[in-house]
């Protein structure tokens, strides 16, 4: 029997149409680990739908779903924000980056772009960037995206919020020199419970001005290169007050504590020692924050 691939679009769109309203009504009794559970499926979902969507009215419809998801995501968001205000910080900070399949030292390939937009990547899909006619070799005065010489400058920034008319610039008021910024990604269509460290920033200076940008020491920072060592960001971090919930959410970082910096130093460390990785900066490191926590 032949499937009707409208009758199989709807059929999807109204699953997550049910779910939306499913999540809507956890979201409001604070629910937030089912809620993040949630969200993961309706995202993957969402993608799905997308692939199906081939006329302007099931276009219209994923962007509206799009749009729907987007707003349970900042309503979970700022309950977690609610539960962190307030609390002492240490000044280490992980960013949510965009995939970039050139090891973050350049601008990503064509695949890895049309994955991105898949995927809703604000700024890959915003008229302002220019990363697919962008020719030469990026810089820190020169770059199409933050991702193109994160791990060539050891730098990265807040950004600001595109998705409206007018961008906001963002901050970071807790990050801290002499501490850690942690670059973490996804591989395109895998779960957030994949999210992986690619690279390390010891915060040498942090710039205010517009948004918050991040300077690394070149000479104590660190590239990870994914495709051989493996490690996964929520083996390490714990959502305040919602630990089983693997959640990120809209924000684009998340505050660590030492104590957190310091296991996850220690396994990066025997790591490297396993394959044959120069650790000696890894170790300074870890050295570092045992003092911080002594």
């Amino acid at each position: 029997m032949t499937i009707d691939p409208a009758a199989y679009f709807n059929n999807l769109r109204e699953k997550i149409e049910v779910l939306i309203k499913d999540t809507k009504e956890l979201i409001n009794q604070k629910s937030i680990n089912p809620s993040s559970m949630n969200l993961d499926k309706l995202r993957n979902e969402l993608l799905d739908l997308n692939a199906m969507a081939t006329n302007k009215i099931q276009k219209d419809a994923v962007l509206q779903l799009k749009k729907e998801i987007g707003v349970l995501d900042e309503r979970v968001e700022n309950i977690y924000l609610k539960r962190e205000s307030g609390k002492k910080h240490d000044g280490n900070i992980a960013f949510k980056c965009t995939w970039n399949d050139e090891k973050y030292t350049a601008p990503c390939s064509e695949a890895a772009y049309n994955s991105n937009l898949v995927e809703g990547r604000s700024w890959c899909s915003n008229k302002l960037s220019k990363c697919r006619t962008y020719t030469g070799e990026v810089t820190l005065d020169n770059n199409p995206c933050y991702e193109s010489i994160a791990l060539k400058e050891m730098y990265f920034s807040a950004g600001w919020d595109v998705s409206g008319e007018v961008g906001k610039y963002r901050k970071i008021h807790p990050a801290k020199a002499n501490r850690l910024a942690i670059l973490t990604t996804r591989r395109p269509y895998t779960d957030e419970k994949d999210r992986m460290i690619v690279g390390i920033l010891y915060i040498d200076q942090i710039i205010d001005d517009t948004e918050t940008k991040i300077f690394g020491d070149k000479g104590k920072s660190i590239a990870i290169d994914y495709s051989e060592i493996h490690l996964r960001f929520w083996d390490y971090y714990k959502n305040p007050n919602a630990e089983d919930s693997i959640f990120w959410g809209t924000g684009m970082f998340k505050y660590l504590s030492n104590d957190t910096v310091l296991t996850m130093l220690r396994d990066i460390g025997k790591k490297f020692n396993r394959t044959g990785i120069d650790a000696k900066i890894v170790n300074q490191l870890i050295n570092h924050y045992e003092h911080l926590n002594a």
